[in-house]
């Protein structure tokens, strides 16, 4: 194995953008080639660790740690590792971002910035899900919203700037609320080891946290805040129910590159955050709030299903879908459960492919007939028979069709639900049957938007147009392939996570 390889993987991307800057904007083939090998280099980096990673070990592997910053009181690590939680997220996030270059080959317009941006992107996401110290994680964080911002804010659509700013606000808000909950776990994780210690250590805070010297430091009140300050600051990003305004509009007016991205790595990082701080620093008050968090749950999968039914825009209505699907994250995470908990973890790895594959799909389909308002669409399977066919492949593994990714992750998360201890969730019956209601709200609209956009009467503009490029396929099968290989055969995915799982659950309490 390469000595260092996650700081190799992390930082991949960031040397290749370095490099395109000193490149000719007019070589752009050459751009375009140094951005792909760049993402397929980080992707096979991200497989050896994969491969070398020891399933029968529930700490974290992989690790690096060097003294960085010491200033007195303060003192800020290079820290990294990953286990069964991080491992899938990585790996994810190499292979949605790797796919969404090659689904970007398309683009004429400023080639050269938009890779530029897209490569830093890349290694702020790769960033998160491996830094082990609180302020590196932050720093890594911060550093995907810049890039977000200028990709929708330049190759955007029409609202392009509204969307912009707005994602910006919301996630820029989400990150000081973050901020603010760092500093005050910091200070407080010293004050209960009487200042003889202090640490932005995730590993070293959780066990400050479960066993301090002063537990008068940490009271039920500060650390019972401290967990709504971290989930209000992670609800932002997955995005949840009110927090989740800016995503339609992020979704709606980003490239189709950047919505891949978006809706395939970026919202996870907020459940990835909220499992990995949240719960793992503070499980005992998880516990505490397992009935809000699965009320919230509930309330974004119906919520986003009734918001996607009324849709006439194909993108926005798979917008309030990806909405809708986040709140399973939130139930499976709730129940306190090992099964529940998988399938946040799988919802969330599941949810990466199909929201990806969803909107590669509708924009493949805007660049050819300019439009994405259903009613104008229809009998796209008589000219396009291959674009219609991946979009309702991907449509039906987002209602979870067996077979498929959305299916396993659905399951899981409902066990876990219906599975609950009620000394955490004491209507957990009621809330999993309401739940059920938005699953079959969720066949119900994307059924009828694949209906009026795939079958039906043909438009007689639309009888010329061409169908799947030799570069599209790059995408569209990678991505499916991905869904089906987890639908078909979820230890693929189980054997990773079980032991972290498990770890977890028995920490929390369940």
């Amino acid at each position: 194995m390469i000595p260092n390889i996650l700081t190799w993987l992390v930082f991949l991307p960031m040397a290749v953008a370095l490099l395109i800057l000193t490149i000719p904007r007019e070589n752009e083939n050459v751009i375009r080639s140094l951005a792909a090998g760049a993402g397929v280099a980080a992707l096979v980096l991200s497989l050896m660790i994969w491969s070398g990673f020891d399933r029968g070990v529930s700490g974290l592997q992989f690790e690096q740690f060097v003294p960085w910053i010491d200033i007195g009181f303060l003192q800020l690590n290079y820290e990294m590792g990953v286990d069964g939680l991080s491992m899938p997220l990585l790996v994810l996030t190499t292979i949605v971002t790797t796919l969404s270059i090659f689904a970007s080959f398309s683009m004429k317009e400023r080639v050269k910035e938009f890779y530029v941006w897209t490569l830093i992107l890349f290694t702020g996401m790769l960033g998160v899900f491996v830094s082990l110290d609180l302020f590196l994680f932050f720093l890594f964080f911060e550093l995907t919203l810049i890039p977000m911002f200028f990709i929708i804010g330049i190759w955007g659509g029409k609202g392009r700037e509204y969307a912009s700013f707005k994602f910006l606000v919301y996630t820029g808000l989400g990150s000081a609320i973050m901020f603010i909950a760092f500093i005050a776990m910091y200070l407080k994780g010293a004050e209960a080891m009487f200042f003889n210690e202090t640490s932005f250590s995730m590993i070293r805070l959780a066990e400050i946290y479960a066993d301090p010297a002063n537990p008068e430091a940490l009271t039920a009140a500060f650390k019972g805040g401290l967990f709504l300050t971290l989930f209000i600051a992670f609800a932002i990003k997955l995005p949840i129910f009110p927090f989740h305004t800016w995503l339609p509009n992020a979704h709606v007016e980003a490239p189709t590159a950047a919505s891949m991205i978006l809706a395939g790595v970026l919202l996870k990082m907020g459940g990835y955050g909220l499992l990995r701080i949240g719960f793992g620093i503070l499980p005992d008050q998880a516990a505490r709030f397992a009935t809000l968090i699965a009320i919230l749950g509930v309330i974004n999968i119906i919520y986003g299903a009734f918001l996607a039914l009324v849709q006439t825009d194909l993108k926005r209505l798979v917008a309030f879908s990806s909405i809708s699907h986040m709140g399973i994250v939130l139930l499976g995470a709730a129940s306190v459960t090992v099964s529940g908990m998988q399938g946040a973890i799988f919802q969330l790895v599941s949810h990466g492919f199909i929201s990806a594959l969803l909107f590669f799909m509708v924009g493949a389909i805007y660049e050819r007939t300019k439009t994405r308002t259903i009613s104008e669409l229809g009998g796209l399977s008589k000219t396009v028979p291959i674009l219609a066919g991946f979009m309702l492949a991907a449509a039906m593994a987002s209602v979870g069709l067996p077979g498929l990714s959305g299916f396993v992750s659905e399951l899981l998360a409902f066990i876990g639900i219906f599975g609950a201890s009620s000394d955490f969730i004491p209507a957990a019956t009621v809330i999993g049957v309401i739940a059920a209601i938005g699953i079959i709200l969720t066949a119900a609209y994307l059924l009828w938007a694949m209906q009026r956009t795939t079958f039906g009467q043909l438009d007689e503009k639309f009888k010329s147009l061409q169908d799947a490029r030799p570069f599209e396929y790059v995408p569209m099968v990678g991505l499916l392939l991905f869904s089906l290989l987890i639908g078909v055969y979820p230890n693929l995915l189980s054997d990773v996570i079980n032991i972290t799982v498990i770890d977890f659950v028995s920490r929390i309490g369940g």
